[in-house]
């Protein structure tokens, strides 16, 4: 075994197929693996405690294993794929009280723990000012870096209060972008990071345990991309101790140029610690594939000092300290389901959250909810989500679908309305809209960052989730005035 071999599992986060622990990954935890991430692809939607004993298995092999999940609420979840998350998302979050960010990061904290997750990767601090961009949108607070900052601090000492380490992402800023890095590498101007820097600071100030960079470049620090830039981690590294984590380095903006082995490597050179490789269910590659080409990589860059020995060292020291200071609780004997917390009470905001959440959005839309109640017709103008939306699901768009349907079944009301479900102003919602308009009467049901599809009469609602759903019927039955 080479100085390499030996460390290099232990800054790797990789993902993994299937809901059981393929042998590839056996080897690996033996060989010292810091940790994995789980996807929608390792939860079993059949199975309510399939997670827990998964990770209980994970951690029979590797106590000290960091299970991290990609979950944030919203259009962002794992543990609820199949059918979208129960939890608010942030852009409706970002329109109440601060105190809901609390109420909702302990919620989801407690669907954490008795899953057996350590490390979310979650807040997303960014600050979604362009309505154009293409992979954060809802999933941000808003376009208002205080209401954003506060919301993110408050979610940090949520989750880790209750025995979740909450990674903050994507620094320095992945808001104002119209390039979704899955695909492309984004550019963000300087006073953009200076103007959006605020969450970040209040997530330091609060203890945030770790933050994920974004792969983007700011022109002004130079043409490399944030997480492989030695300068700019260093300005990170200046602002937090936390464990600087990359966003996964099997995403274009990073791999295009050598493959994910060489912006791992580069990625630890420069200063990151923990590398996240990337979601085999949507990367085509193969899990244990990849995982050896970023290992090999890694190790090799180790040996040969490109990553120096002391970098090397430092980053899986801060990497252990982590799975230290948050040592998972999962339920090992399968006694609760995942997302339950400990009393076995449903972890999902009450009706009065829910109704709060109605009266927001009520007040934020141009448009009254009852203009759908005689609509002839739904249209969804998205195009598909964004590759970190693992969730497939439509409740909204199969709800006013339904509704519909049975409103025309039971009264016929001519052409009646036309809603357009959409979560951007791009050209192509732009055009479905109009189309709409030219047929008659027409209104937006926006399930993307609120206010982006002004000027058109909108009904605001943040999300397409069965929350979302839940505000909806709130909303029409009358108990939001």
């Amino acid at each position: 075994m080479t100085l390499g071999t030996d460390l290099a599992p232990q800054v790797l986060l990789p993902g993994f197929a299937g809901t059981t622990v393929p042998a590839w990954l056996d080897d690996a935890l033996d060989a010292g693996l810091a940790g994995v991430c789980l996807f929608a692809g390792n939860v079993d939607p059949g199975d309510p405690h399939g997670t827990a004993r998964l990770t209980a298995a994970l951690r029979a092999r590797r106590p000290d294993l960091v299970v991290a999940l990609d979950e944030e609420g919203g259009v962002v979840t794992r543990l609820e794929a199949p059918r979208g998350s129960t939890l608010p998302s942030p852009a409706q979050i970002g329109l109440l009280p601060v105190d809901a960010a609390t109420e909702t990061g302990a919620l989801l904290a407690a669907r954490l723990r008795a899953a057996g997750i350590d490390l979310v990767l979650a807040p997303d601090g960014d600050v979604n000012d362009n309505p154009l961009n293409p992979v954060i949108g809802a999933r941000s607070f808003g376009a208002d870096p205080e209401v954003v900052a506060e919301r993110v601090a408050a979610t940090v000492m949520a989750l880790q209060a209750g025995g979740v380490a909450a990674c903050v992402k994507h620094w320095p800023g992945h808001g104002d972008t119209v390039v979704d890095s899955h695909h492309g590498l984004p550019t963000v101007p300087a006073q953009t990071v200076e103007r959006h820097a605020a969450p970040f600071a209040t997530a330091f100030a609060a203890g945030v345990a770790a933050v994920m960079t974004a792969h983007v470049v700011v022109p002004e620090w130079g043409q490399t991309p944030v997480t492989l830039d030695a300068a700019a981690l260093g300005r990170l590294r200046a602002l937090t101790d936390a464990v600087i984590v990359t966003d996964a380095v099997d995403m274009a903006a990073v791999a295009a140029e050598a493959g994910p082995g060489a912006a791992a490597a580069r990625a630890l050179a420069a200063g990151a610690d923990l590398v996240c490789i990337g979601n085999p269910g949507l990367s085509g590659i193969d899990d244990e594939a990849q995982y050896r080409e970023v290992v090999d990589a890694v190790a090799a860059a180790i040996d040969d000092g490109r990553i120096p020995e002391a970098r090397a060292r430092d980053a899986a020291a801060r990497v252990a300290a982590l799975a230290a200071a948050y040592p998972a609780a999962a339920e090992t004997d399968g006694s609760r389901p995942d997302g339950s917390p400990a009393d076995g009470s449903p972890a999902e905001p009450d009706a009065a959250t829910v109704r709060s959440i109605a009266r927001a959005l009520a007040e934020a839309s141009t448009a009254d909810v009852a203009s759908i109640a005689d609509a002839a017709e739904v249209r969804d103008g998205r195009r598909g989500p964004s590759m970190a939306v693992a969730t497939r699901a439509r409740p909204v768009v199969e709800w006013l679908s339904e509704a519909t349907t049975r409103e025309l079944a039971a009264a016929p009301v001519g052409p009646g309305r036309i809603i357009v479900v959409a979560d951007r102003l791009d050209d192509d919602q732009r055009a479905v809209i109009a189309a709409a308009q030219a047929q008659g009467a027409a209104v937006v049901v926006n399930v993307g960052p609120i206010g982006a599809t002004a000027p058109h009469p909108t009904v605001e609602l943040g999300a397409d989730s069965p929350l979302s759903v839940r505000v909806l019927q709130e909303w029409l039955g009358g108990a939001v005035r």
